[in-house]
């Protein structure tokens, strides 16, 4: 079950429109419900929230924060490189613009 201080952490990085990207894992996973439906996106949001718990969907919710963590990380570090910022010291690498 996602715990409190978990959501807390999970919303400052997924946000509050993710549940969409979740169902998108679960679909590739082939992961469904007893019914062998797809997952709601209200199913979704009560695990999110520590409502109700499923183990298949709280992987996928944490699989996805996994893939926002790298690809900010990513982002950060391709705009650093852009603009010649040494990412682990900070300082600015002169560059030439020719």
């Amino acid at each position: 079950m996602i715990t409190k201080k978990q959501h807390e952490k999970l919303r400052s990085i997924l946000g509050y429109h993710y549940t969409e990207d979740v169902l998108k894992i679960l679909k590739e996973r082939s992961i469904t419900n007893r019914k062998g439906t797809p997952y709601g996106s209200s199913m979704i949001r009560n695990v999110y929230n520590g409502l109700n718990e499923n183990e298949n969907i709280e992987k996928a919710i944490f699989d996805l924060c996994e893939q926002k963590i790298k690809a900010t990380e990513e982002e950060t570090n391709r705009r650093n490189k852009l603009l010649g910022i040494d990412a682990k010291s900070g300082y600015i690498i002169p560059i030439n613009l020719v």
